[in-house]
């Protein structure tokens, strides 16, 4: 069974901290079996993005991905093309402080997904709603719709290099979640990308941006409720996680 494992890195590290956090995380995942039993992506800051690019050393045990980037002309956001020319593996879009501090669109996110895989690489579409959407009961629709128009022009050849990660705006304030309300969101997200890409043998890979502890990622990982996890660095050191990959995988 393969499990991903995301880490977002912290703006507030260096490039040479970031890639020597990265090889260490690859040396010490290497018994792991890449696309048999994990993936490993790490989400990196614009400003560092081409030294780690450059820098890390077995991008066979990493995938690299940029934590922004927007198809059309955005200052101090480079473009899929600029992310392919520089090494980087992925690229992200939609995070939920972008959507709604920065007014990052459905429509911005569906173009950068579709230039981006254009290009071969892969894509990570991250949804998630604010508080007022939650007490307004319309969070279920707002998810509907970013899912739907984020996936609208993805090629049918592509569907394997993309992935979909839920995190609501509030985690972003160091409020939590509560799970059995984090599992309908989710549940809600593969209904949609099933209704969007109706050809698809199954829903999309969908991985959960909210806190979570190591039993109950296990146990939702073993009932392929969600197929990885997203952990900002801010939360966790790159050694706890390194640790969060090890406690689970050593239950599979």
């Amino acid at each position: 069974m393969l499990n991903f494992y995301w880490y977002n890195f912290s703006s507030d590290l260096t490039a040479r901290q970031i890639t020597q956090q990265i090889n260490d995380m690859c040396e010490r995942t290497k018994q792991y079996e890449r696309m048999e039993e994990i993936m490993l992506f790490v989400c990196v800051p614009t400003a560092s993005l081409e030294a780690v690019c450059r820098d890390v050393e077995d991008k066979g045990l990493v995938k690299i991905c940029s934590q922004c980037f927007c198809a059309g002309r955005v200052t101090g956001m480079p473009s899929p093309q600029t992310l392919k020319a520089i090494g980087a593996h992925a690229g992200m879009t939609g995070l939920a402080d972008r959507r709604y501090l920065l007014g990052e669109t459905d429509e911005m996110c569906r173009d950068g997904v579709q230039e981006l895989l254009s290009l071969g690489m892969k894509g990570l579409l991250c949804v998630g709603e604010n508080m007022q959407m939650k007490r307004n009961g319309c969070a279920k629709q707002v998810i509907e719709k970013q899912v739907s128009t984020g996936l609208s022009k993805v090629p049918d050849d592509a569907v394997y290099r993309m992935g979909i990660m839920y995190r609501p705006m509030w985690e972003f304030e160091g409020k939590g979640t509560e799970l059995d309300y984090a599992l309908e969101m989710i549940q809600t997200i593969k209904q949609a990308s099933m209704q969007t890409l109706p050809e698809l043998p199954e829903p999309l890979p969908v991985f959960y941006g909210g806190e979570i502890s190591p039993p109950q990622l296990t146990q939702l990982l073993k009932k392929q409720i969600i197929d990885g996890v997203f952990v900002d660095g801010d939360k966790m050191t790159s050694d706890g996680f390194i640790s969060l990959i090890d406690t689970v995988q050593a239950a599979f």
